[in-house]
């Protein structure tokens, strides 16, 4: 009797061919994949560069202890990019922080603008506050400046 299975010149062409095939996906995926990191890259750097020209200056801050916990502050775009989207943090002597809510809040500060920001917030005691920091999350890490308690006007 003959022995059963296939023979080693069809094991050999199906073996051929399915690294082939494997290979045919693997290179597709690849190819997809690079398309898009490189994309990812070029959006990411452009955004880096223009973001690198952006700027923001706090030039005053009050707080109003008698409106309460009212916080005001007089900010620039000392950059060149416009910039919206913004939010202001307020870190206390215990050193939590709390996010605020800034009014005008859908304002864009084009460069060389200054626009007065206001919360809706109760901050609580001005004089709990450390420091104070605004930020445009059109570019977070460029555009953002901070004010010390020690440089704050407080109203009470």
């Amino acid at each position: 009797m003959p022995p059963k299975g296939i023979s080693p010149l069809i094991a050999t062409i199906l073996l051929i061919a399915f690294v082939i095939a494997v290979g045919g996906v693997l290179s597709g995926w690849l190819i997809s994949f690079s398309r898009e990191s490189t994309e990812e890259a070029r959006v990411r750097g452009e955004t880096d560069i223009k973001c690198s020209y952006a700027g923001l200056y706090i030039s005053d801050a009050t707080c109003n202890s008698t409106d309460p916990g009212k916080l005001t502050l007089i900010t620039e775009n000392t950059g060149s990019e416009d910039l919206t989207d913004f939010s202001i943090t307020v870190i206390y002597d215990n050193n939590t922080a709390f996010t605020l809510q800034v009014t005008p809040g859908s304002t864009t500060l084009s460069p060389g603008d200054v626009q007065a920001f206001y919360n809706n917030t109760d901050i609580g005691d001005c004089n709990d506050i450390a420091e104070v920091i605004i930020k445009s999350n059109t570019c977070p890490v460029d555009s953002r400046d901070k004010i010390l308690d020690s440089d704050m006007s407080i109203v009470s």
